[in-house]
């Protein structure tokens, strides 16, 4: 069975273990960012850093969290999955204590890297996990699930890093990202997964990847996604602090809302995926995204008073992040479902494409001249996608994945 299905033998215990641990590594990943974005104006000022660096740190984040996706998988594959995500873990736990004690914006660029290396690490082995308990819709639902992390990363961390930076500085939210990722290390140091032998590497396996067009369009659409929010995020912290005149504070207490957003997204896929499918869902998904984009480029090609523009490009906010909630769980779902072999390792490979992009849009992103082209070019993407996503599809190499 092991064999045919990709499944690995285990208890219940144990599928809860694995699940909790992922959810818990996925939200201190995502919570790199979350808890940073309201210091970045304040960490910007104390060590000398502009705009365009400070950007920079959150773009390096993203290419460094992809790049060594793979790697990380590969080491899953050859050490085993506790190992490797052990090993990724204590590397984010030391990048984020190191950070609290910079001075200048190389050492923040430099740590970033670490900490992002980290933090791809553990989140695309936490998913190697999932995908080797549960398969098809389950797996959907389960992935849902880790979705539902970012409702801890989106609204908790933002919040945490909001308050954090206002009352005793920014320095400690770094400190309080290592004392949280330190949890999910604990956990896993706790879990026995059933013993995978390694197989033979299989050189063949990438290009079989990239030539099924499942696969492909389905970590595509992620990927885009993705991007789209990553260029909101990265935007965000100077939009709300120069544009709308709001202290960290506040600008962290929005997160609440972006958490509740994706919450919904998480639920609702959760609720419909086994009756609807993750094509339909897909679809839906990358719609939303496409009316929460319209909404952020309504505000600045009309640029209305803060009373009016501040709702409505919270509304779009809002409205995107729901639509990648129900997108992204069910692209990375549907990327590797109909693969019988091969399919934890294909997991990293779908996690390097939909962070690859995301990180070209986030180096993009700061090149970007005015929040009018910024708006415009996330609409454009988010357009794409839905383009993407709107064909049938059938994947032509899934029986060669097959034993």
């Amino acid at each position: 069975m092991q064999a045919e299905t990709g499944e690995i033998p285990a208890s219940a215990a144990t599928r809860r273990a694995v699940v909790t641990t992922a959810c818990v590594a996925v939200a201190v990943a995502q919570m790199a960012t979350t808890i940073y974005l309201p210091s970045m104006p304040a960490l910007g000022t104390d060590i000398g850093a502009g705009d365009s660096v400070l950007q920079l740190s959150v773009a390096v984040f993203v290419v460094f969290a992809a790049l060594p996706v793979v790697a990380w998988g590969r080491a899953a594959e050859r050490f085993g999955r506790i190992p490797a995500f052990v090993a990724a873990g204590l590397c984010f736990v030391l990048a984020s204590a190191g950070l609290a004690l910079i001075t200048n914006a190389t050492e923040l660029l430099g740590l970033r890297v670490v900490q992002a290396i980290g933090a791809g690490g553990i989140a695309v082995v936490g998913r190697m996990m999932i995908k080797d308990l549960f398969t098809g819709a389950e797996l959907a639902r389960q992935l849902a699930l880790l979705s539902m992390a970012f409702v801890v990363a989106l609204g908790g961390g933002q919040v945490i890093g909001g308050i954090v930076t206002s009352t005793v500085g920014w320095r400690y939210g770094f400190v309080v990202l290592a004392v949280l990722a330190a949890v999910p290390v604990a956990f896993a140091l706790r879990i026995s997964l059933p013993r995978r032998e390694p197989g033979p590497r299989d050189k063949g396996a990438a290009g079989r990847l990239f030539t099924d067009r499942v696969f492909v369009v389905s970590a595509v659409a992620g990927g885009i996604g993705f991007a789209v929010i990553v260029m909101i995020q990265q935007k965000s912290a100077f939009i709300f602090t120069d544009r709308f005149a709001l202290s960290p504070w506040v600008f962290g207490l929005f997160g609440v809302l972006y958490g509740a957003a994706y919450l919904g997204g998480a639920t609702y896929v959760r609720q419909r995926v086994r009756e609807l499918g993750a094509h339909a869902m897909m679809r839906q998904g990358a719609a939303i995204m496409l009316a929460g984009c319209v909404l952020v480029t309504v505000v600045w090609a009309f640029d209305p008073p803060r009373a009016i523009a501040l709702p409505v490009f919270l509304a779009g906010y809002v409205t995107t992040t729901f639509g990648q909630a129900t997108l992204f769980p069910n692209s990375a779902a549907h990327a590797v479902s109909h693969l019988a072999t091969g399919a934890a390792i294909a997991v990293s490979w779908c996690a390097l494409v939909q962070q690859g992009l995301a990180g070209i849009a986030s180096l993009a992103g700061p090149t970007l001249s005015g929040l009018l082209a910024w708006s415009i070019a996330i609409t454009l993407l988010a357009a794409v996608n839905v383009l993407i996503v709107a064909a049938p599809w059938k994947s032509t190499h899934s029986r060669r994945h097959k034993e």
